[in-house]
């Protein structure tokens, strides 16, 4: 158990100033206090209307004194914030925040602050050299916000899908699915843990016991590298279909994606590599690639990768 009194923080590195100005923050608890979130006291002085936009945290504001405007920078929607009024910003929301009177918040923030979080111009944490491994920010989305990709190069027999209905049932959910939110659809797309996403969908007693919730966490990445990460992701199992995986390349390829990014992010030889092109059958694949006149075989060894820029 923990008392903290917040006026013993007043002046420890705990408490933090927003380099414009734009508040005061006292962190209660931090990602060290090991409750999993951070809580903290916020003031927010008469000054001026404020932009702040949390990319990697999500954020749950309750007013205990004073007045302000709070803007929604998408929408443009504006809210009064005031004594007992609570406002969420569950899906990272870009927003202004003006003071008409001196404004007091206790904030909570998940994942927890480091400590060590300073605000950018674009009003977001710069979260440099405190690198945190996704599965520390597991969230529970509705399963009718998450969808397959259609990229995934593997493919699980009904015996063994069986088997994994039956592990999940009996041990719940140990794995979160990997992700990365759309915005634009507002939908959570998979990019390894396929299987343990379809289970929960079809499986109508692991529903209802989940009450349609699904485990995920959330990657930052684009769709080049959402590829590279589901074949990672399958490779490090051991199985991945052949056929799928060999399409993904020419998509790669097709991206602008040279061999040596291709063998280096997806973890292949020289040797698969063009064994999955000559699969594929593709003749852009072999662009920019000079061929002898005569049928001699090429050694996987004298391959010479695209030169490009990483």
């Amino acid at each position: 158990m923990k008392v903290i009194n917040v006026a013993d923080i007043v002046g420890t590195e705990r408490e933090v100033s927003c380099p414009n100005g734009g508040f005061v923050s006292n962190r209660v608890l931090l990602e060290s206090d090991n409750m999993g979130y951070t809580m903290t006291k916020t003031v927010i002085p008469v000054n001026g209307k404020q932009f702040w936009h949390y990319k990697k945290h999500l954020e749950s504001c309750y007013c205990i004194a004073g007045k302000g405007i709070l803007t929604n920078k998408i929408t443009g929607e504006e809210f009064e914030i005031k004594p007992d009024v609570v406002y969420v910003l569950d899906n990272n929301d870009p927003h202004y925040f003006e003071a008409i009177e001196e404004v007091v918040l206790i904030c909570v923030f998940n994942p927890p602050l480091t400590g060590k979080e300073v605000h950018n111009e674009d009003g977001s944490y710069d979260d440099s050299g405190s690198f945190k491994s996704p599965v520390y920010a597991v969230k529970s989305v509705p399963i009718s916000k998450v969808t397959a990709n259609d990229y995934n190069p593997n493919s699980v027999a009904p015996p063994e899908m069986q088997l994994l209905e039956t592990s999940i049932w009996e041990d719940g959910y140990t794995q979160p699915v990997v992700t990365v939110y759309d915005k634009e659809k507002d939908v959570y797309v998979v990019v390894d843990g396929f299987h343990r996403f379809l289970t929960l969908k079809n499986s109508k007693r692991i529903n209802n016991r989940e009450n349609g919730m699904l485990p995920v966490v959330v990657l930052d990445k684009e769709i080049s590298d959402r590829m590279a990460s589901t074949i990672r992701h399958n490779r490090a199992r051991g199985s991945h279909n052949i056929e799928l995986m060999s399409t993904i390349v020419a998509e790669l390829v097709e991206m602008g994606k040279g061999d040596r990014w291709i063998c280096e992010h997806i973890g292949m030889s020289q040797d698969e590599l063009l064994r999955l092109k000559q699969i594929t059958g593709v003749a852009a694949l072999f662009l920019n690639r000079d061929f002898s006149a005569s049928w001699d075989a090429e050694v996987a060894d004298d391959l010479v990768f695209d030169e490009e820029t990483k």
